[in-house]
C-alpha cells in the first residue's frame, strides 16, 4: 500500500515521503497513529495544503525532545530494591520503575516506551547506562544506580 508519511518514521522515511509499505503495517500502525495517510489524489492535495502545519508540528515535537534531552542526559538516578547478600535482586528493576524515578526527580515526562533495556530488566545491584530514545534524532543516556534496601 502506498502511503504519505505525516511525520518522520524510523527506517521508513521523512515527512512528505510517499512510500510503499505492507498493508498490515499501514492499517494497524501508521494510519491509526496518524503517522501516514493513504496516497490517494485527494490526500496528496490535502497534504500539500497542510504541509506547513505538519512541518511546524514536527519542529515542535523535536524541540520538546531536545528540551527533555537537556534535562536528563547524563543524570544519575538512584533506585533501591530488595537484594540478597550476593547482590542479586529479589525482583527486578524494569523500565516502569526507571520512568517513575525520572519523572519524579527530573521534572520532565518520559514514557515507558522511550526506555531501552537491551539486556532486559536490571537484576543486580550496580550502576547501569540506560538509553532513552526521545525522538528519532534525539538520544539521551542516563545512569541508573540500583542500591540494596536497608
Amino acid at each position: 500500500m502506498k502511503v504519505i508519511l505525516l511525520e518522520k518514521v524510523a527506517n521508513l522515511g521523512n515527512l512528505g515521503d510517499i512510500t510503499e509499505v505492507k498493508n498490515g503495517y499501514a492499517r494497524n500502525f501508521l494510519i491509526p497513529f496518524a503517522k501516514a495517510k493513504r496516497a490517494t489524489e485527494q490526500n496528496l492535495k490535502d497534504f500539500e495544503l497542510r504541509r506547513a502545519d505538519y512541518e511546524k508540528n514536527q519542529t515542535d515535537i523535536l524541540a520538546n525532545a531536545q528540551y527533555r534531552h537537556s534535562k536528563i542526559d547524563g543524570q544519575v538516578f538512584s533506585l533501591s530494591a530488595k537484594a540478597g547478600v550476593d547482590g542479586k535482586l529479589f525482583g527486578s528493576v524494569t523500565s516502569f520503575d526507571i520512568v517513575t524515578v525520572v519523572n519524579k526527580t527530573a521534572g520532565v515526562e518520559i514514557k515507558k516506551s522511550e526506555i531501552t533495556l537491551p539486556n532486559g530488566p536490571l537484576k543486580i545491584i550496580g550502576e547501569f547506562d540506560v538509553n532513552v530514545i526521545l525522538h528519532h534524532d534525539v538520544l539521551a543516556t542516563i545512569k541508573v544506580n540500583v542500591t540494596p534496601e536497608a
